[in-house]
């Protein structure tokens, strides 16, 4: 799969099925699969929080449209991701957007845009994990760090990368890298590394 298309599999709507198997939850047994874990759950949590606030977001913003009778869609094109608690909502969107549509469909495009990269940083996470054991080898961390010009020192305990790597997710978020997140999803292909079938289900985990 073009790694370049990665960010734009929600607006086209390409998102395979089959659901899968979540990551499972088991016993963190050694360093490598404590990286992993805590580094992907870090991203998951993200998600979480991106996907509520494109829900209030996109209920909004319908809800303004038809309050003025008006087609109820907005500029921005939709992912293809239909929020679950968009009936089970109770929101007060004239408290929460007091400008009206304008706003809703403001925050409606911002929290698109969020939703997609934290997602699609998600997909680098598991392509790191080069075969799919749930677990980050010295080598992959080192991969993931070099693809991202970041220092890895030889020798150092490998739960010494935590904060390296959520300290990257949360600064590529806060600035919204599209570019260089991209940039360093190149480095690993050209490694070698790929978005596999495992990855594909876990990451349906996430849009459920």
């Amino acid at each position: 799969m073009n790694q370049y298309l990665f960010p734009f599999l929600f607006s086209m709507g390409l998102v395979w099925g089959g659901g899968g198997q979540a990551l499972q939850a088991t016993a963190w047994a050694s360093p490598g699969t404590d990286v992993f874990q805590a580094f992907t759950q870090h991203i998951g949590a993200q998600i979480g929080k991106d996907k509520q606030e494109f829900a209030i977001a996109d209920s909004c913003t319908v809800y303004f449209y038809q309050l003025w009778n008006k087609k109820a869609r907005p500029e921005v094109e939709r992912i293809h991701y239909s929020p679950f608690f968009r009936t089970g909502l109770d929101l007060d969107c004239v408290r929460l957007f007091p400008e009206g549509l304008d706003q809703a469909r403001e925050a409606f495009g911002n929290s698109q845009q969020l939703l997609s990269l934290s997602l699609t940083f998600y997909q680098m996470a598991l392509v790191g994990d080069g075969d799919d054991n749930q677990e980050y080898s010295a080598h992959e961390i080192h991969d993931l760090l070099e693809a991202f010009r970041l220092p890895f020192q030889e020798g150092q305990p490998l739960g010494g990368y935590m904060n390296a790597l959520t300290g990257l997710f949360d600064s590529i978020r806060r600035d919204v890298q599209f570019k260089y997140l991209m940039e360093g999803m190149q480095v690993l292909m050209n490694k070698g590394y790929r978005f596999s079938e495992a990855d594909q289900r876990a990451l349906n985990q996430e849009l459920n």
